[in-house]
């Protein structure tokens, strides 16, 4: 891909560049000058561009995304990408099965949840979910291979203990069959089928509810799992999660400065001035309303919303590559409730192939069909 886009140069689009460059001024100009007078605090040069250059990375990421022009190449970056997620959770499964706990160094959070080549359990979470789009909706795969495909990436998910990832993931997987519902005009078939997954569900919440003691005595992971389906307030507030707390630190910073926010790089020091509590969000549409301002961010979620809004209602723009990429987006925008994705690489990569996509001048270039 990186030899594609520098063989062939680099395309920029116009008004994403010119937006990044104002929002790179004002978070510059706000860290600097205006958050250390407002709250009080000094400006950490190194926090600074720290930040800063993780945010030019994505944007980097966005422009790549946008220059794979190419129908092949989008296809191939959403196949490896799902196909890579698979793996990893497949092996996930295999180091559990056989009891490998040497790998747990390598691999495990805590030793306990897994998170395969990543450092935060809720982040491969998210991502294993985002993989589900290109199985799912992909033409000439079985249905038992998709419904194989959807299992391991539910276990790898248990594996990791992730409350994040399963509440993500019933969400998704809410949409996404209540689309096919409206898709197949509820079809004989999708009746049946949708009567027997009700069944199926019922039979495994009983033998949940008979074996969830054995299963949290057991399992650091059910243990925390558990807690969404026994007492959801201590979902968000035990087991490490505490998020609450950080949350109404991050909605009193947006307050404090809704339209211009702290800038890049001094979230935390800000947020432990105002509240005592030195970390991040944790939750994506906080941090960059905090970070970015309420003018800038808004910008930028209401533009996702209408890229997403246009392929779902607009005929003109669907195909099954730029569904998969919606669903992409929408499982890293559910996951986003609880996770920081600010500067979630994959997140602008595919989002800079779906603004090539949907660009009027690029209409009718990518069928969509994968074989």
């Amino acid at each position: 891909m990186l030899v594609h886009v520098a063989c062939n140069g680099i395309s920029v689009p116009g008004y994403s560049f010119v937006y990044f460059l104002f929002l790179s001024a004002l978070l510059w100009v706000t860290a600097i000058f205006y958050t250390p007078f407002r709250f009080g605090v000094t400006a950490d040069f190194y926090s600074i561009i720290k930040e800063y250059a993780k945010l030019a990375v994505v944007f980097l990421y966005f422009l790549i995304g946008y220059n794979l022009n190419h129908e092949d190449l989008i296809k191939s970056s959403i196949k490896w990408y799902s196909f890579a997620a698979l793996f990893v959770g497949t092996l996930g499964i295999f180091i559990n099965l056989l009891g490998l706990k040497f790998f747990y160094q390598i691999y495990d959070f805590g030793e306990d949840r897994y998170n395969g080549f990543m450092n935060d359990p809720n982040y491969f979470a998210i991502v294993q979910i985002s993989a589900l789009p290109f199985f799912l909706r992909s033409e000439k795969m079985l249905l038992r291979t998709k419904l194989i495909t959807y299992l391991i990436i539910l276990i790898s998910i248990l594996l990791s203990g992730s409350k994040t990832g399963i509440i993500t993931l019933l969400i998704y997987t809410t949409i996404f069959s209540l689309g096919e519902i409206v898709k197949n005009k509820l079809k004989l078939r999708t009746i049946i089928l949708m009567l027997f997954g009700i069944l199926l569900l019922g039979v495994l919440l009983e033998l949940l509810g008979k074996n969830l003691t054995l299963l949290t005595e057991k399992s650091v992971q059910f243990q925390r799992i558990s807690l969404i389906f026994t007492d959801f307030n201590a979902a968000f507030n035990e087991g490490g999660s505490s998020r609450l707390p950080i949350w109404k630190a991050g909605i009193e910073l947006i307050g404090l400065s809704p339209l211009v926010g702290v800038g890049v790089g001094m979230y935390t020091a800000v947020s432990e001035k105002v509240s005592g509590i030195d970390a991040v969000a944790h939750n994506t549409y906080i941090q960059t309303f905090s970070e970015w301002g309420g003018i800038f961010a808004a910008i930028f979620f209401l533009y996702i919303a209408c890229i997403i809004l246009k392929i779902t209602v607009n005929k003109q723009f669907q195909s099954k590559i730029t569904y998969m990429l919606r669903d992409i987006l929408i499982i890293l925008l559910i996951g986003s409730m609880a996770v920081s994705f600010n500067n979630a690489r994959m997140f602008w990569f595919f989002l800079g192939s779906l603004v090539y996509l949907l660009s009027s001048k690029n209409l009718g270039k990518v069928s969509g069909r994968f074989s």
